[in-house]
């Protein structure tokens, strides 16, 4: 099986997943082996599907490293996040049930869980006309994924808890869910916009955060709260809410550092990762860009480091099955990740004329040749958007004298 977009989908091409209908948990739009028509090919792009996964000879391989069930899950997240927003915002009685959350939360961590090996993001849920559900659910996966490889840190960020506490991430969950939910005292056009995005009234939209935390305080527990008022707090001490200063002090002291709790740390990468793709989609580009304008000097200080290295290590630039196009003008398949090199994965050429019984190709790991790299994504140049990442820090062995 390979990932495909749709522009490249021709009639008579058979599904080897199903396409989760983004917007109904536990409803499929096409079921696994529907072969493709043209009507349905064109129908595609207006439920916001950018790409599915076709049955290919030669990649049924990939199909063990595809975790199916996580976008039910996802779409249930979405599918929760819709329904009581609206319902908040209507003033609907019963509209908040934080049981939902938590089930909702829960059945994404079991399936996390059970296939550790590909907890990865794969692509953001597209929003179109409610693009504040899309992004909250995005968050909140994005930030569940996270939460999954940073276990040990969180663990020694809160030292004191027991550990059946620490390993709980129902509340990181949660939090990530809700983030967002103080826009919806905003009007359409500004609730829908992200920090990156260019406002005439910035101050407005530096409200949510408050204006969230007070809708929720009582009705969620702290940690998810914390989410809530700080995923805007800056590790450097920038960024909003502005802590105001008190009567026993002349001046506020700013929350910075590892004095943010390790859950909204957590959210704010997560928050900036999908709000730079999803603007980077307006601009046409792909999410390599997204996560190359992440580490910009004017953007990384904003974060936690050891999180935002973990980020670029679970957000692959180039989705695993996707269909790339190799400096040498070679098409290929990316066949595996590589957290350490993301953007210089293992892909298996696909020879010239690219016909679907076509025999596979060599298999090129390209964290071992500088002779070819990848060189356009989705038709897209990506190679001046290319990063390597710091290698990880080897411990010296203790030598002990004799």
């Amino acid at each position: 099986m390979i990932r495909i977009p749709i522009e490249e989908l021709v009639p008579g091409m058979e599904l080897a997943a199903p396409i989760p209908h983004p917007r109904l948990p536990h409803v499929a739009l096409l079921k696994t082996g529907y072969r493709l028509v043209p009507k349905v090919v064109r129908q595609l792009p207006k439920y916001g599907i950018r790409y599915v996964w076709i049955r290919h000879p030669g990649f049924e391989f990939l199909d063990e490293k595809v975790n199916q069930v996580i976008p039910q899950c996802r779409a249930q997240l979405f599918y929760q996040v819709k329904k009581s927003f609206t319902g908040i915002s209507n003033h609907t009685a019963g509209s908040f049930d934080l049981n939902q959350y938590k089930q909702a939360v829960s059945d994404l961590i079991l399936n996390l869980v059970s296939d550790s090996a590909n907890a990865v993001w794969a692509e953001r849920l597209l929003g179109d006309n409610e693009e504040l559900f899309a992004h909250s659910a995005n968050v909140a996966y994005l930030a569940l994924v996270l939460g999954m490889g940073l276990r040990k840190y969180i663990a020694r960020e809160r030292k004191y808890l027991e550990r059946s506490e620490v390993e709980d991430l129902t509340n990181l969950g949660i939090g990530a869910m809700l983030h967002d939910i103080g826009k919806l005292g905003l009007d359409r056009g500004m609730r829908d916009l992200h920090e990156l995005d260019p406002m005439e009234d910035p101050s407005v939209y530096r409200e949510h955060p408050e204006r969230g935390y007070r809708a929720l305080t009582g009705r969620i527990e702290a940690t998810a709260a914390a989410v809530v008022l700080h995923h805007h707090q800056w590790f450097d001490g920038q960024g909003f809410p502005k802590i105001k200063a008190t009567h026993a002090e002349r001046r506020p002291v700013a929350v910075r550092g590892r004095k943010i709790h390790i859950f909204p740390r957590i959210v704010a990468v997560a928050n900036a990762i999908d709000s730079l793709i999803a603007l980077g989609r307006r601009n046409g580009k792909p999410t390599v860009a997204a996560l190359a304008a992440l580490q910009s000097r004017a953007i990384r200080p904003r974060f936690d480091p050891v999180i935002l290295l973990a980020a670029l290590r679970s957000v692959p630039p180039f989705a695993l099955g996707s269909c790339v196009t190799l400096s040498d003008n070679r098409k290929a398949i990316v066949i595996d990740l590589n957290r350490e090199a993301p953007c210089y994965p293992t892909v298996q050429v696909v020879p010239e004329g690219g016909a679907m019984d076509a025999p596979t190709g060599e298999t090129i790991n390209l964290s071992e040749t500088t002779d070819v790299w990848i060189g356009y994504d989705g038709g897209c140049p990506v190679s001046q958007y290319l990063y390597k990442l710091p290698k990880r820090r080897r411990r010296k062995p203790l030598i002990t004298k004799q």
